[in-house]
């Protein structure tokens, strides 16, 4: 599904309710992510559904709201967001080139994940690989400032993201 407004999100549920030959008076709960598009009360999936069945109930997702609990506290804290804008600066040096994403696949098993700003469960998965891969993630980074390829530039962005990462 391409496109992610709430007017598709909800026909694309009504269409899944219809093929799996169920009746949306029938449905009552509703259980959504906390976003706009999803929970808005006014437009919103949400809205949407009840307009098809007006005794459906939405329930908020608890793990979304614990989610962004999570997030809004990790934001909070000084070092946590210097820690992970480490690893996201890792993340952006070795993801922004071609040729340093293929340095550190011959260096890692495992590929830098992405964070995501919303959920807390992406910057475990990133600290995961640099966590498990530390040696490896260094050598990468001291193979790029070493590269006779690699322009000035990148060898000073991958210097600095090198010492901010010694910090971690």
């Amino acid at each position: 599904m391409s496109d992610k407004t709430d007017v598709s999100f909800s026909e694309e549920i009504l269409k899944k309710i219809e093929q799996e030959g169920l009746d949306i008076k029938n449905c009552r709960g509703q259980l959504y992510y906390n976003g706009a598009n999803m929970a808005g009360k006014c437009q919103g999936v949400q809205a949407r559904i009840s307009e098809s069945s007006p005794l459906a109930k939405f329930v908020p997702c608890a793990a979304h709201a614990l989610n962004l609990v999570g997030i809004n506290a990790a934001a909070a804290v000084h070092e946590v967001v210097g820690y992970f804008g480490t690893v996201n600066c890792l993340y952006i040096y070795f993801s922004s080139s071609t040729n340093r994403w293929e340095i550190l696949l011959k260096h890692l098993p495992l590929a830098l994940k992405k964070e995501s700003d919303t959920w807390w469960s992406s910057r475990r998965e990133a600290v995961t690989v640099i966590h498990k891969h530390l040696e490896k993630t260094v050598e990468a980074l001291n193979h790029l400032a070493l590269d006779a390829v690699s322009s000035p530039k990148a060898k000073v962005w991958g210097c600095f993201t090198f010492e901010k990462y010694l910090d971690l």
